[in-house]
């Protein structure tokens, strides 16, 4: 059975094209199931349209192993017949094998077939029929547009995939054409992984996931979320490993500058590669590592960039005040050294905060640009590419190769101290390089007096309680955005805030069991029961006998209908008074 959806749309062909070809090569960003693709083999042809679906729908392969032969052998034996009877279509054909979120999931692979004359994009699924994917729909589907409609044509299946391919992504399709059609420029790298093999990348990551992460989250001693660090430093150990395996030289040497917890350079040094990490401040997780770990609590300084000699990769991973020295470090160390550079926070070289100069590009994108000017004056011939890390920085710049020949390199290496002093002298403040403090200033909005914290969550409850409608059930109130609630707050609480680190969203976040922040705005969280309590720290891997029913609960304090929950199941304590 054919059953087709539409939308009425004033989308062009290109804008059209534009959108579906993030679909089949970007599949991950609609579809949660699926990790990532890979795009095995094209070809251009002409087919008879109305005879290849008859003859598509039902294949299946026998095997995996013969996806390729399968797709070759289409266009010489079994369907050639089409070409004799007559073709009226240029088509392009795309084989793409989808690999899983979940590691331990069969991969599918797709049949995709581009008509650029009838704007249309057929999908057929060809996994081997043991396989059993359930990463994409296993039924024949496409979207096409004519006649100012954007039309999603599914050919039998699932109710469930249905709705997702007319839910989900026919409306994403329609954003991605309608986004396409504004002058907003695209991103400094909107590619991932472009440096590397993926289908490598996907499995070396999972291997090392498999290897080091649950047991590094299990026993992570740091206050940082092991959940986000562990896995984003597997995943760049993996982009460094893949990328050093392609490198000609025997040994790889590296150095990790501001290496903070020291989790890259574990790994790095687990999997066979020589290196040493160093930072400001020691961490706790650093005597837990093997005595086979090298990590050095000193602070980098200019002076320090000619002190790997026989480095061949500099690393600098979120290295704040020295990300502009990253490349310098290289450059001077030797010629054939290299460097891979992950920014965070934007810094000048003296280590002050770098301004933005050109408002109509945000920070991150200005800033990536001027590093990426730094490092092509320092002589290296620089590559952005984006990793696959949970974080919203993750652009990195990679140099590894020279613009110019090693005969020349005691002279550039002149000529990059001549930058420097230009560089350093032009701030008027400072002439020298400010390194951070060795120890770490408590910046959480922990330290301020707890009689302000109080007196802004009241100001913050008692508007978000104007105009409550008492006679309705239990409710969390409204929703205020943040810049509404700064108005509310005396300038002398804001002063205080202003010197803590995330300042009032910080203060409302320290308060989870009262507020939630969702995209901007902040309202009153329902309060949690013990079970909830247990089973969120379960989730997490945290000690699931944390004590419950010691601190006084806000909401049958404070709130106008007390708390929805019974004493005897609310996590916080109910005291009457």
């Amino acid at each position: 059975m054919i059953v087709e959806n539409e939308i009425e749309t004033n989308l062009s062909k290109a804008s059209f094209w534009t959108a579906v070809q993030i679909l089949f090569k970007k599949p991950h960003v609609v579809n949660k199931r699926v990790w990532g693709c890979k795009i095995l083999e094209t070809q251009r042809c002409m087919f008879k349209l109305e005879s290849l679906h008859t003859a598509l729908q039902n294949l299946k392969l026998e095997d995996s192993c013969n996806v390729m032969k399968f797709f070759r052998e289409l266009f010489f034996t079994e369907y050639n017949n089409l070409l004799e009877k007559g073709s009226n279509s240029l088509l392009e054909l795309i084989l793409i094998q989808l690999f899983p979120k979940c590691y331990e999931d069969n991969h599918a692979y797709q049949l995709v077939f581009l008509d650029e004359d009838n704007a249309n994009i057929t999908f057929y699924d060809v996994t081997c029929k043991e396989a059993e994917q359930n990463i994409s729909p296993n039924f024949p589907y496409s979207f096409s547009l004519k006649n100012r409609k954007l039309i999603l044509k599914t050919y039998s299946g699932n109710s469930k995939s249905i709705l997702w391919l007319k839910d989900v992504v026919l409306q994403q399709i329609v954003k991605w054409a309608e986004e396409s059609n504004n002058d907003k420029p695209k991103g400094t790298c909107t590619e991932s992984l472009s440096l590397i093999d993926t289908e490598k990348y996907y499995v070396k990551y999972n291997d090392l996931k498999i290897k080091y992460g649950k047991e590094l989250v299990k026993i992570w001693p740091e206050c940082t979320d092991p959940s986000k660090f562990v896995y984003e430093d597997i995943a760049i150990a993996t982009y460094l490993l893949l990328m050093w395996d392609s490198d000609t030289e025997e040994i790889t040497n590296f150095v990790d500058v501001g290496c903070g917890n020291g989790l890259l350079v574990y790994i790095l040094t687990m999997e066979g590669h020589s290196g040493i990490g160093v930072d400001v401040r020691k961490r706790k997780i650093w005597d837990m590592y093997p005595k086979n770990i090298k990590l050095e609590e000193k602070t980098i300084s200019p002076s320090d960039i000619y002190s790997f000699p026989e480095a061949t990769w500099i690393i600098g991973n979120h290295s704040d005040e020295l990300t502009p020295w990253i490349p310098v470090i290289a450059a001077c160390s030797s010629f054939k050294c290299r460097f891979f550079l992950l920014p965070c926070c934007a810094f000048n070289f003296d280590g002050s905060k770098y301004k933005r100069h050109d408002s109509s590009k945000s920070q991150y994108t200005e800033y990536l640009e001027y590093i990426k000017s730094l490092c092509d004056d320092f002589g290296f011939q620089t590559q952005f590419d984006r990793l696959k890390i949970p974080s919203t920085k993750r652009i990195s710049l990679i140099g590894r190769k020279r613009t110019y020949a090693e005969t020349e390199y005691s002279s550039h290496c002149e000529y990059i101290q001549k930058l420097l002093d230009v560089a350093l002298r032009n701030n008027e403040e400072t002439k020298e390089f400010k390194a951070r403090e060795k120890v770490e200033k408590v910046r959480n909005c922990t330290q301020i007096d707890k009689t302000v914290i109080d007196s802004i969550i009241k100001y913050v409850a008692n508007h978000m309680l104007k105009d409550f409608e008492f006679d309705r059930p239990w409710n969390t109130g409204k929703q205020i955005e943040i810049s509404e609630i700064v108005k509310l707050i005396p300038d002398d609480m804001l002063k205080m805030l202003k010197s803590e680190c995330g300042g009032l969203q910080t203060l409302l976040r320290n308060n989870l069991h009262i507020f939630q922040i969702v995209n901007g705005k902040v309202q009153f969280r329902y309060p949690k029961t013990i079970g909830e309590v247990n089973t969120s720290m379960k989730k997490k891997n945290k000690d699931k006998n944390i004590k419950m029913q010691v601190k006084r609960c806000w909401f049958f304090d404070n709130h106008p209908q007390g708390c929805p929950l019974d004493a005897s199941i609310c996590s916080f304590l109910h005291v009457l008074t």
